[in-house]
């Protein structure tokens, strides 16, 4: 199930990754990349990770309102 406040905290912490990534990769000196690319690799997933949520929630939503309306027309019978 997912919720609208693990979307919201997964893409905030994605985006905390991502941002540290980049500082780490633009103002740390010698260890840059030691630091900087496991952050920015894990941000990025994150961020993918609750885009993906977003859009399977949103297809399943079209999807069972889809079923509902389909319930609600009644069949045409023929006489």
């Amino acid at each position: 199930m997912n919720t609208a406040s693990g979307v919201f905290f997964t893409w905030l912490l994605g985006l905390i990754f991502v941002v540290g990534g980049v500082v780490f990769l633009l103002f740390l000196g010698d260890n840059n990349l030691l630091f900087g690319l496991p952050y920015l690799v894990i941000g990025l997933l994150l961020c993918y990770g609750a885009w993906r949520l977003q859009k399977s929630a949103a297809k399943k939503a079209r999807e069972d309102a889809q079923a509902l309306d389909d319930e609600a027309v009644p069949p045409h019978s023929a006489d």
